[in-house]
């Protein structure tokens, strides 16, 4: 199986991002591995705790073993520190970097 890692740094790509693929990565479906999502720009307000795609990438991360990351200066420029889901790392595109060694594809959104 070929292996993933993305780079989400748009909110406004909500009918792809939030329903095709955060549908198909949180239910087992994506046809990939996906090692890990890096989350920077706008597209930290993705993790925002309570919200729907918050609940799929956190389902994505417990049950698909998919890392989540999240832009350091990204989120605080927005004031998200303590609106995250559970479970994001946060930090900057070196993390991304060692994260997204072994995935045969990086695929920027």
């Amino acid at each position: 199986m070929k292996k993933v890692a993305y780079l989400v740094t748009r909110a406004g790509t909500n009918e792809l991002v939030g329903g095709c693929l955060f549908n198909t990565i949180s239910s087992g479906h994506h046809g990939a591995q996906v090692l890990v999502m890096h989350f920077a720009e706008d597209g930290v307000y993705h993790l925002v705790k309570g919200s729907a795609n918050g609940t799929k990438l956190s389902q994505a991360q417990a049950e698909q073993g998919v890392r989540l990351l999240a832009c350091e200066c990204s989120v605080k420029n927005r004031g998200l520190e303590k609106l995250l889901i559970d479970g994001v790392e946060i930090g900057h595109f070196a993390e991304f970097y060692a994260a997204a060694e072994e995935a045969d594809h990086v695929v920027a959104i």
